[in-house]
Protein backbone atom coordinates (compact mmCIF):
# COMPACT_ATOMS: atom_id res chain seq x y z
CA UNK A 1 0.00 0.00 0.00
CA UNK A 2 1.32 3.40 -0.78
CA UNK A 3 3.14 5.24 1.98
CA UNK A 4 0.78 7.34 4.13
CA UNK A 5 -2.59 5.76 2.73
CA UNK A 6 -3.13 2.65 5.09
CA UNK A 7 -3.21 4.69 8.43
CA UNK A 8 -6.03 7.29 6.51
CA UNK A 9 -8.03 4.15 5.29
CA UNK A 10 -8.16 3.04 8.96
CA UNK A 11 -9.33 6.27 10.00
CA UNK A 12 -11.97 6.22 8.11
CA UNK A 13 -13.29 2.52 9.00
CA UNK A 14 -16.97 3.38 9.93
CA UNK A 15 -17.51 2.52 13.86
CA UNK A 16 -19.69 -0.69 14.14
CA UNK A 17 -21.33 0.81 16.48
CA UNK A 18 -22.92 3.05 14.10
CA UNK A 19 -25.46 -0.37 12.74
CA UNK A 20 -27.25 0.23 16.24
CA UNK A 21 -26.75 4.31 16.23
CA UNK A 22 -30.90 4.35 16.74
CA UNK A 23 -30.09 2.19 20.34
CA UNK A 24 -27.03 3.35 21.96
CA UNK A 25 -28.10 5.65 24.62
CA UNK A 26 -24.51 5.44 26.63
CA UNK A 27 -22.73 8.77 26.58
CA UNK A 28 -19.58 7.57 26.32
CA UNK A 29 -19.92 5.97 23.24
CA UNK A 30 -22.19 8.75 21.51
CA UNK A 31 -18.92 11.08 23.09
CA UNK A 32 -16.58 8.36 20.82
CA UNK A 33 -18.73 8.43 17.79
CA UNK A 34 -19.34 12.25 17.48
CA UNK A 35 -15.25 12.72 17.74
CA UNK A 36 -14.99 10.07 14.79
CA UNK A 37 -17.27 11.84 12.91
CA UNK A 38 -15.50 15.45 13.15
CA UNK A 39 -12.26 13.85 12.41
CA UNK A 40 -13.55 12.16 9.31
CA UNK A 41 -14.24 15.40 7.59
CA UNK A 42 -10.14 16.19 8.28
CA UNK A 43 -8.59 12.65 7.47
CA UNK A 44 -10.80 13.09 3.76
CA UNK A 45 -9.56 16.13 3.08
CA UNK A 46 -5.61 14.96 3.69
CA UNK A 47 -7.60 11.53 1.25
CA UNK A 48 -8.22 13.52 -1.28
CA UNK A 49 -4.86 15.72 -1.59
CA UNK A 50 -3.51 12.49 -1.44
CA UNK A 51 -5.19 11.14 -4.42
CA UNK A 52 -4.34 14.36 -6.42
CA UNK A 53 -0.78 14.23 -5.52
CA UNK A 54 0.40 10.94 -5.83
CA UNK A 55 -2.82 9.07 -8.01
CA UNK A 56 0.01 8.15 -10.94
CA UNK A 57 1.86 6.26 -7.97
CA UNK A 58 -0.90 4.50 -6.86
CA UNK A 59 -1.73 0.72 -7.42
CA UNK A 60 -5.10 -0.80 -8.22
CA UNK A 61 -5.57 -2.06 -5.03
CA UNK A 62 -4.64 1.53 -3.24
CA UNK A 63 -7.16 2.69 -5.96
CA UNK A 64 -9.98 0.47 -4.93
CA UNK A 65 -9.53 0.93 -0.82
CA UNK A 66 -9.82 5.03 -1.72
CA UNK A 67 -12.95 4.38 -3.38
CA UNK A 68 -14.16 1.87 -0.84
CA UNK A 69 -13.53 4.18 2.15
CA UNK A 70 -15.10 7.38 0.41
CA UNK A 71 -18.05 5.59 -0.80
CA UNK A 72 -18.99 4.88 2.67
CA UNK A 73 -19.97 8.56 2.77
CA UNK A 74 -22.00 8.56 -0.05
CA UNK A 75 -25.15 8.65 1.83
CA UNK A 76 -27.74 9.85 4.33
CA UNK A 77 -26.43 8.26 7.49
CA UNK A 78 -25.62 9.33 10.75
CA UNK A 79 -22.24 9.12 10.25
CA UNK A 80 -21.83 11.64 7.50
CA UNK A 81 -21.76 15.39 7.86
CA UNK A 82 -22.96 17.39 4.60
CA UNK A 83 -19.37 18.63 4.50
CA UNK A 84 -18.06 14.69 4.65
CA UNK A 85 -20.48 13.95 1.40
CA UNK A 86 -18.79 16.76 -0.77
CA UNK A 87 -15.97 15.86 0.05
CA UNK A 88 -16.10 12.32 -0.88
CA UNK A 89 -17.63 12.56 -3.75
CA UNK A 90 -15.03 14.45 -5.00
CA UNK A 91 -12.61 12.22 -4.10
CA UNK A 92 -15.02 9.87 -5.82
CA UNK A 93 -14.78 11.63 -9.21
CA UNK A 94 -11.24 12.86 -8.72
CA UNK A 95 -10.50 8.59 -9.26
CA UNK A 96 -13.65 8.29 -11.22
CA UNK A 97 -11.96 11.04 -13.65
CA UNK A 98 -8.96 8.66 -14.02
CA UNK A 99 -10.20 5.61 -15.10
CA UNK A 100 -8.95 4.47 -18.92
CA UNK A 101 -9.37 1.44 -20.74
CA UNK A 102 -9.33 -0.31 -18.14
CA UNK A 103 -11.92 0.87 -15.61
CA UNK A 104 -13.87 -1.84 -15.46
CA UNK A 105 -11.01 -4.09 -14.27
CA UNK A 106 -11.03 -1.29 -11.27
CA UNK A 107 -14.85 -1.96 -10.88
CA UNK A 108 -13.75 -5.61 -10.33
CA UNK A 109 -10.89 -4.83 -8.01
CA UNK A 110 -13.49 -3.04 -5.66
CA UNK A 111 -16.34 -5.78 -6.12
CA UNK A 112 -13.99 -8.65 -5.68
CA UNK A 113 -11.72 -7.65 -2.87
CA UNK A 114 -14.34 -5.24 -0.82
CA UNK A 115 -17.69 -5.71 -0.98
CA UNK A 116 -17.48 -9.44 -1.46
CA UNK A 117 -15.20 -10.31 1.12
CA UNK A 118 -18.24 -8.19 3.33
CA UNK A 119 -20.88 -10.81 2.16
CA UNK A 120 -19.14 -13.87 1.43
CA UNK A 121 -20.19 -15.91 4.96
CA UNK A 122 -24.13 -14.73 3.98
CA UNK A 123 -24.52 -16.41 0.59
CA UNK A 124 -27.67 -16.18 -0.46
CA UNK A 125 -29.95 -19.30 -0.61
CA UNK A 126 -32.07 -19.16 -4.15
CA UNK A 127 -28.54 -17.99 -5.70
CA UNK A 128 -25.43 -19.91 -7.02
CA UNK A 129 -21.88 -19.00 -7.88
CA UNK A 130 -22.65 -17.21 -10.90
CA UNK A 131 -25.03 -15.34 -9.60
CA UNK A 132 -27.95 -17.09 -10.98
CA UNK A 133 -31.45 -18.69 -9.79
CA UNK A 134 -31.33 -22.21 -8.19
CA UNK A 135 -33.96 -24.11 -8.83
CA UNK A 136 -34.03 -25.01 -4.91
CA UNK A 137 -32.83 -23.35 -2.13
CA UNK A 138 -29.44 -24.71 -1.06
CA UNK A 139 -29.24 -25.76 2.75
CA UNK A 140 -32.34 -27.40 2.90
CA UNK A 141 -35.12 -25.76 5.10
CA UNK A 142 -33.01 -24.08 7.51
CA UNK A 143 -30.95 -22.41 4.61
CA UNK A 144 -32.80 -18.56 5.56
CA UNK A 145 -32.03 -18.92 9.23
CA UNK A 146 -28.53 -19.60 8.04
CA UNK A 147 -28.96 -16.93 5.71
CA UNK A 148 -29.53 -14.20 8.26
CA UNK A 149 -27.03 -15.90 11.00
CA UNK A 150 -24.21 -14.96 9.04
CA UNK A 151 -24.54 -11.53 7.93
CA UNK A 152 -21.26 -9.94 9.01
CA UNK A 153 -21.61 -7.42 6.86
CA UNK A 154 -23.73 -5.41 9.28
CA UNK A 155 -20.78 -4.96 11.23
CA UNK A 156 -19.60 -2.66 8.49
CA UNK A 157 -21.95 0.03 8.43
CA UNK A 158 -20.79 1.63 5.31
CA UNK A 159 -21.70 -1.29 2.89
CA UNK A 160 -24.84 -0.51 1.66
CA UNK A 161 -23.18 2.79 0.29
CA UNK A 162 -19.93 1.06 -1.33
CA UNK A 163 -22.39 -1.73 -3.14
CA UNK A 164 -24.95 1.77 -4.14
CA UNK A 165 -21.42 3.01 -5.53
CA UNK A 166 -20.40 -0.32 -7.70
CA UNK A 167 -24.00 -0.56 -9.05
CA UNK A 168 -24.56 3.19 -10.14
CA UNK A 169 -20.96 3.41 -11.67
CA UNK A 170 -21.62 -0.68 -13.70
CA UNK A 171 -21.86 0.24 -17.36
CA UNK A 172 -24.68 -1.69 -19.07
CA UNK A 173 -22.33 -3.89 -20.77
CA UNK A 174 -19.93 -4.74 -18.04
CA UNK A 175 -23.48 -6.55 -16.15
CA UNK A 176 -22.94 -9.99 -18.13
CA UNK A 177 -18.74 -10.05 -16.72
CA UNK A 178 -20.04 -8.46 -13.24
CA UNK A 179 -22.98 -10.17 -12.74
CA UNK A 180 -22.02 -12.98 -9.74
CA UNK A 181 -20.26 -9.89 -8.13
CA UNK A 182 -23.15 -7.98 -8.24
CA UNK A 183 -26.08 -9.41 -7.72
CA UNK A 184 -25.09 -11.34 -4.64
CA UNK A 185 -24.61 -8.65 -2.16
CA UNK A 186 -28.03 -6.53 -3.84
CA UNK A 187 -29.79 -9.66 -3.00
CA UNK A 188 -28.68 -9.85 0.62
CA UNK A 189 -29.80 -6.26 1.32
CA UNK A 190 -32.87 -7.21 -0.61
CA UNK A 191 -33.63 -9.81 1.84
CA UNK A 192 -32.95 -8.83 4.71
CA UNK A 193 -35.66 -8.96 7.48
CA UNK A 194 -35.00 -5.35 8.99
CA UNK A 195 -36.94 -2.67 7.22
CA UNK A 196 -34.13 0.00 7.09
CA UNK A 197 -31.93 -2.77 4.96
CA UNK A 198 -34.56 -3.83 2.18
CA UNK A 199 -35.28 -0.14 1.75
CA UNK A 200 -31.78 0.23 0.77
CA UNK A 201 -31.66 -3.06 -1.52
CA UNK A 202 -34.97 -1.56 -3.04
CA UNK A 203 -33.13 1.70 -3.96
CA UNK A 204 -29.83 0.02 -5.56
CA UNK A 205 -32.35 -2.68 -7.40
CA UNK A 206 -33.88 0.78 -8.90
CA UNK A 207 -30.27 2.17 -9.75
CA UNK A 208 -29.50 -1.12 -11.29
CA UNK A 209 -32.55 -1.48 -13.27
CA UNK A 210 -31.74 1.95 -15.07
CA UNK A 211 -28.80 -0.03 -16.42
CA UNK A 212 -29.17 -3.85 -16.48
CA UNK A 213 -30.01 -5.27 -19.62
CA UNK A 214 -33.50 -7.64 -19.48
CA UNK A 215 -32.02 -10.46 -21.02
CA UNK A 216 -29.61 -10.58 -18.24
CA UNK A 217 -31.94 -10.74 -15.28
CA UNK A 218 -34.39 -13.03 -17.27
CA UNK A 219 -31.28 -15.51 -17.92
CA UNK A 220 -30.06 -15.57 -14.71
CA UNK A 221 -33.84 -15.95 -13.51
CA UNK A 222 -32.75 -13.27 -10.97
CA UNK A 223 -35.55 -11.08 -12.30
CA UNK A 224 -38.11 -14.16 -10.44
CA UNK A 225 -36.30 -13.33 -7.42
CA UNK A 226 -36.08 -9.80 -7.32
CA UNK A 227 -39.91 -9.52 -8.22
CA UNK A 228 -40.37 -12.05 -5.34
CA UNK A 229 -38.56 -9.86 -2.98
CA UNK A 230 -40.44 -6.68 -4.25
CA UNK A 231 -43.64 -8.62 -3.51
CA UNK A 232 -42.79 -9.61 -0.33
CA UNK A 233 -41.83 -5.93 0.84
CA UNK A 234 -45.45 -4.91 0.08
CA UNK A 235 -45.81 -7.01 3.12
CA UNK A 236 -43.84 -5.04 5.70
CA UNK A 237 -46.61 -2.64 7.03
CA UNK A 238 -45.62 -1.73 10.48
CA UNK A 239 -42.49 -0.42 10.64
CA UNK A 240 -41.34 3.45 10.02
CA UNK A 241 -39.52 3.40 7.20
CA UNK A 242 -43.05 1.43 5.68
CA UNK A 243 -44.43 4.14 3.78
CA UNK A 244 -40.94 5.12 1.59
CA UNK A 245 -40.61 1.03 1.42
CA UNK A 246 -43.92 0.53 -0.48
CA UNK A 247 -43.16 3.71 -2.74
CA UNK A 248 -40.03 2.47 -3.54
CA UNK A 249 -41.00 -1.44 -3.84
CA UNK A 250 -44.05 -0.55 -6.56
CA UNK A 251 -42.02 1.82 -8.43
CA UNK A 252 -39.36 -0.78 -8.76
CA UNK A 253 -41.56 -3.42 -9.66
CA UNK A 254 -43.42 -1.74 -12.31
CA UNK A 255 -40.16 -0.83 -13.81
CA UNK A 256 -38.93 -4.74 -13.65
CA UNK A 257 -41.61 -5.60 -15.52
CA UNK A 258 -41.55 -3.04 -18.02
CA UNK A 259 -37.46 -4.23 -18.38
CA UNK A 260 -38.75 -7.81 -18.58
CA UNK A 261 -41.61 -8.37 -20.73
CA UNK A 262 -42.96 -7.47 -24.16
CA UNK A 263 -44.82 -4.13 -24.51
CA UNK A 264 -48.60 -5.08 -25.03
CA UNK A 265 -47.47 -8.87 -24.10
CA UNK A 266 -49.81 -11.08 -21.60
CA UNK A 267 -46.87 -11.40 -19.22
CA UNK A 268 -46.90 -7.81 -19.08
CA UNK A 269 -50.81 -7.24 -18.37
CA UNK A 270 -50.74 -10.18 -15.60
CA UNK A 271 -47.47 -9.03 -13.70
CA UNK A 272 -49.21 -5.60 -13.42
CA UNK A 273 -52.65 -6.82 -12.73
CA UNK A 274 -50.90 -8.78 -9.37
CA UNK A 275 -48.90 -5.66 -8.80
CA UNK A 276 -51.89 -4.03 -8.46
CA UNK A 277 -54.57 -6.11 -7.17
CA UNK A 278 -52.95 -8.85 -4.80
CA UNK A 279 -50.08 -6.14 -3.70
CA UNK A 280 -51.83 -2.95 -3.49
CA UNK A 281 -55.71 -3.71 -3.37
CA UNK A 282 -55.98 -7.18 -1.31
CA UNK A 283 -52.52 -6.83 0.06
CA UNK A 284 -51.78 -3.32 1.62
CA UNK A 285 -55.25 -1.58 1.49
CA UNK A 286 -56.61 -4.71 3.62
CA UNK A 287 -53.65 -5.63 5.96
CA UNK A 288 -53.06 -1.65 6.66
CA UNK A 289 -56.55 -0.36 7.12
CA UNK A 290 -54.93 1.10 10.50
CA UNK A 291 -52.27 3.04 9.09
CA UNK A 292 -53.45 5.58 6.82
CA UNK A 293 -49.57 6.77 5.91
CA UNK A 294 -48.90 3.40 4.34
CA UNK A 295 -51.98 3.85 2.54
CA UNK A 296 -51.61 7.11 1.25
CA UNK A 297 -48.13 6.08 0.26
CA UNK A 298 -49.29 3.08 -2.07
CA UNK A 299 -51.54 5.77 -3.46
CA UNK A 300 -48.54 8.23 -4.01
CA UNK A 301 -47.39 5.38 -6.16
CA UNK A 302 -50.34 4.46 -8.76
CA UNK A 303 -50.08 6.75 -11.42
CA UNK A 304 -47.27 5.15 -13.51
CA UNK A 305 -48.84 2.28 -12.86
CA UNK A 306 -52.04 2.88 -13.70
CA UNK A 307 -50.91 4.57 -17.24
CA UNK A 308 -49.01 1.56 -17.48
CA UNK A 309 -51.85 -0.87 -17.45
CA UNK A 310 -53.63 1.78 -19.87
CA UNK A 311 -57.35 -0.10 -20.63
CA UNK A 312 -56.55 -2.54 -18.03
CA UNK A 313 -57.73 -0.57 -15.46
CA UNK A 314 -61.53 -0.71 -16.34
CA UNK A 315 -61.56 -4.22 -13.98
CA UNK A 316 -60.19 -2.22 -10.95
CA UNK A 317 -62.53 0.77 -11.78
CA UNK A 318 -65.59 -0.04 -9.10
CA UNK A 319 -62.30 -0.55 -6.54
CA UNK A 320 -61.81 2.11 -3.42
CA UNK A 321 -59.61 2.12 -0.48
CA UNK A 322 -62.04 3.63 0.89
CA UNK A 323 -65.81 3.26 1.82
CA UNK A 324 -68.58 5.86 2.57
CA UNK A 325 -67.86 5.96 6.21
CA UNK A 326 -63.97 7.05 4.84
CA UNK A 327 -62.81 3.55 6.91
CA UNK A 328 -60.02 1.71 4.39
CA UNK A 329 -61.76 -0.86 2.46
CA UNK A 330 -60.75 -2.66 -0.98
CA UNK A 331 -64.17 -4.19 -1.36
CA UNK A 332 -65.41 -3.18 -4.95
CA UNK A 333 -68.41 -0.49 -4.04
Amino acid sequence: MSEGLEPLLNSLQVPADYTRFQYVSDDSVLTHLNEWKCSADRVLVELRLLLEQRRSELSPTDQANIISAAASFDGQDAWVTPAARIIAEGAQDAKAAQWNADHDALLTELLTHNIRPLFQFSPHPNLDASGRKLRRPAGGPMATQDFYEGQTWKTAPGAANLVSWAVRHTQRDWYENLWHLIIPPVMALMDDYEVRYKLRGVGIVSEMLREVPGQVLKRSGVDGLIRSSLNGCLSHLNDAETPQLIEAAVDASLTLTLLTTSIGSSDQFDQLCVLLGEGVIRGIWVYASDNPNVVLASLKALPPLLRALKIGNARFLKVSPYDNAGHVSARRN
